[in-house]
């Protein structure tokens, strides 16, 4: 999961990135301003300090770009230009990975396989 509110004037944002397997999160970064907290054995290409430098602006969101490059390189995912550049992606609420669906609480499974032409 990944999401963004970038930073304003009056508004330090913040960015997330969580990744789970099998209903698990295995790791999970969260920037706020210059304090960035760390969940679980992140992967060099995920590691916020090398993708957060310390005294970069972060309303120029270098740091939320070269996530999103190594989420294409390591996942082979992509987000649609036109949503980066001009609009937004859609959004929705996900269930908590810490605990099952509660009682008619709605939810969805999504699953993402790499596959190699041949």
């Amino acid at each position: 999961m990944v999401w963004s509110d970038p930073a304003e004037p009056h508004h330090p944002g913040v960015f997330h990135l969580s990744v789970a397997e099998n209903g698990e999160e295995r790791y999970a970064f969260t920037v706020r301003k210059t304090t960035i907290t760390k969940r679980g054995d992140l992967p060099d290409a995920f590691d916020p300090d090398r993708l957060f430098p310390q005294g970069e602006p972060l309303a120029d969101r270098l740091g939320e770009r070269r996530t999103l490059e190594a989420l294409a390189s390591g996942f082979g995912v992509r987000l649609p230009r036109h949503a980066l550049t001009r609009g937004g992606l859609q959004t929705f609420t996900t269930r908590s990975w810490s605990r099952p669906p509660a009682p008619g609480e709605p939810y969805a499974v999504l699953r993402f396989e790499r596959r190699r032409s041949r």
